[in-house]
């Protein structure tokens, strides 16, 4: 399970985030210090994760289960963190799915 830091701005520490369809691998996003509220969105191209949008509370972590089910293997899903107040988009960045 690969943990992506999100820092009290809303920003990824961890741009890029792989996971392994073969070995189910998730994916941890974590509030950093009192950041958050954050809100996941897999806007562009779909989510390689069911669902397709997580809620990471304040100083807390959210997770994905399953692995990446609906990932196509050497795709790049980029997905959104928002403000989940505000629902203002902080950073942008991907997951890549691997064999």
């Amino acid at each position: 399970m690969q943990a992506v830091r999100i820092d009290e701005k809303g920003r990824v520490l961890d741009a890029v985030a792989s996971v392994s369809k073969e070995k189910n691998e998730n994916l941890t996003w974590v509030a950093l210090r009192s950041g958050g509220p954050w809100k996941i969105t897999f806007d562009k191209n779909g989510s390689p994760f069911n669902p397709g949008t997580y809620t990471v509370a304040s100083g807390a972590w959210a997770s994905t289960t399953k692995g990446p089910v609906t990932g196509n293997v050497g795709s790049t899903y980029k997905y959104r963190v928002r403000n989940a107040t505000t629902n203002q988009v902080t950073d942008d960045p991907d997951v890549d799915v691997e064999p």
